[in-house]
């Protein structure tokens, strides 16, 4: 995974509200208030650079929120074709995965959901670039013309609908 800054859009929500709360507290412009809470959220030098790092993360968002998103073995990249349209490779979208998986797999782990993570891990994210398909079925299809093995992990319409690892991929 690449170093990329990922800001969510409830994270935006949350930095304006923090910014409204130090403008009322110490009386600083809402300019400065939202530029210091931008340089507190990250490696920000203002909030003009926090925006475009989640108006860069917003397409992310939106496929694992509601788009088709897929992931594909590390070591079965060499088979990807460079530009494998309709898919976007986005490195944005493990942060999404990972924030997802740690949900609804709380810590303590067992033995089998750490190795889950570390699989997590192992993958490289796409999103499709068009609209939503309707079915599953029509999602397979896609990826079987795009990819040579199929995908590890899929998520349609904000839902995950398959993650294989690497032992139970066919």
């Amino acid at each position: 995974m690449s170093d990329v800054s990922v800001i969510p859009s409830a994270v935006v929500e949350t930095l304006k509200r923090k910014a409204k709360k130090l403008v009322k507290e110490r009386g600083v412009s809402h300019h400065a208030a939202l530029d210091m809470v931008a340089r507190t959220a990250g490696a920000f030098p203002d909030w003009h650079h926090l925006i475009d790092a989640a108006k860069a993360t917003e397409p992310a968002e939106r496929a694992f929120k509601t788009g088709f998103v897929v992931g594909i073995h590390r070591k079965e990249m060499e088979h990807v074709p460079a530009s494998p349209r309709p898919f976007v490779q986005d490195d944005r979208l493990a942060t999404f995965v990972h924030f997802d998986f740690e949900k609804r797999h709380p810590k303590p782990w067992t033995d089998d959901v750490a190795v889950d993570w570390i699989e997590l891990g192992d993958l490289v994210f796409f999103r499709s670039a068009e609209p939503v398909l309707g079915t599953l079925d029509a999602a397979w299809e896609l990826c079987s013309s795009v990819f040579i093995f199929p995908p590890r992990y899929v998520r349609l319409r904000g839902k995950l609908k398959s993650f294989l690892p690497e032992d139970d991929h066919v």
